[in-house]
C-alpha cells in the first residue's frame, strides 16, 4: 500500500470510497436518510481544501485523509478494505502529519473509528447531541476526541 498526494485525477475515486464508507458511517447512527454523494455535498468544498492524502493498493484507492492544522477532519476507508490496516496506516501517516494537540469528530456511535481513534492516545473532551438540518430533524450525537 501507498500513500500520496491527493490529484484532481482522483475525484471520482476519492468519491466512491467516501460515498461507500460515508453510507456506512451514516447507518451506524441511523442517519442513512441524510446520505448525500460527495459530489453533491455542503460539505465538499471543506474536504478539498484540506490536505488529503489517498492510500492506493495496485493502482486503486482505498481511503484518505483530509488533514487541516490541528484537525483530523476526514478519514475514510472503502468498505471493502477495512479491517486489513488501511486505517492504521492513514492515521499513522496523518498523526505524523498534524501538531498536536490534534481534534477530530466522529460519530458517538461509530464504535470501530472511536477505537481507532483511543488506540492512538485521543480522547472524548466533548458530546453535542444536536439536530441535522430543518429538513432532516433528526438527533444525533457527535463527539469531539483531541490527543495532546
Amino acid at each position: 500500500m501507498c500513500i500520496r498526494k491527493y490529484e484532481n485525477s482522483d475525484f471520482d475515486q476519492l468519491c466512491h470510497v467516501m460515498d461507500r464508507a460515508r453510507l456506512q458511517e451514516l447507518k451506524t447512527a441511523n442517519m442513512e436518510q441524510v446520505f448525500i454523494q460527495l459530489g453533491n455535498a455542503p460539505y465538499l468544498g471543506y474536504l478539498l481544501k484540506c490536505k488529503i492524502y489517498v492510500a492506493t493498493k495496485e493502482g486503486k484507492i482505498v481511503g484518505f485523509v483530509g488533514l487541516r492544522p490541528h484537525e483530523l477532519s476526514f478519514l475514510y476507508v472503502d468498505p471493502t478494505f477495512q479491517k486489513h490496516g488501511v486505517g492504521k496506516k492513514l492515521m499513522e501517516f496523518a498523526l505524523k502529519q498534524l501538531e498536536r494537540p490534534i481534534k477530530l469528530d466522529v460519530f458517538t456511535d461509530n464504535l470501530a473509528a472511536k477505537i481507532l481513534y483511543e488506540k492512538y492516545g485521543f480522547k472524548v473532551v466533548k458530546t453535542v447531541v444536536e439536530k441535522w438540518s430543518n429538513e432532516y430533524p433528526i438527533e444525533f450525537s457527535q463527539d469531539t476526541m483531541e490527543m495532546k
